[in-house]
């Protein structure tokens, strides 16, 4: 029996072009968010504009993570998985000072649900805008 996993629908390794390119992006997506929490009050489409860049984040983490975390499964020993690993937590850890910022930003906004409401874009986020009202 083969007790080797085939990660290829996510990375071929941590040298495919995919993961670098990845990894880039969240970087780049990172900054622009970050810079972006910063102009809040002078965006006219912030609350659109700020969930669609913690999504990216999101997904980019999360399919970053997932990778390394299964190549950590199956070899505890790889150094490589492990620095891997902590270089997309550390970017994960970098983009939860803007999010705080996005946040407080936007529980604050007095017509946040009107907004939401009225944005088809932002209708799939009702519970996480509701949620910040709590």
């Amino acid at each position: 029996m083969n007790y080797n996993w085939n990660l290829d629908a996510i990375y071929s390794s941590f040298e495919d072009p995919a993961f670098g390119a990845d990894l880039a992006l969240l970087e780049q997506t990172l900054d622009t968010f970050t810079a972006f929490t910063k102009e809040l009050d002078s965006r006219e489409q912030a609350l659109t504009e700020g969930i669609g860049l913690l999504e990216q984040i999101s997904v980019l983490i999360e399919k970053l993570a997932t990778y390394a975390m299964l190549r950590q499964a199956a070899d505890t020993r790889d150094s490589t998985v492990s620095s891997k690993l902590g270089q997309i937590m550390s970017l994960a850890s970098a983009g939860a000072a803007p999010e705080a910022a996005f946040k407080d930003w936007a529980s604050k906004l007095p017509d946040l649900m009107e907004q939401v409401e009225s944005q088809d874009t932002l209708k799939p986020y009702r519970f996480y805008f509701e949620d910040l009202r709590a």
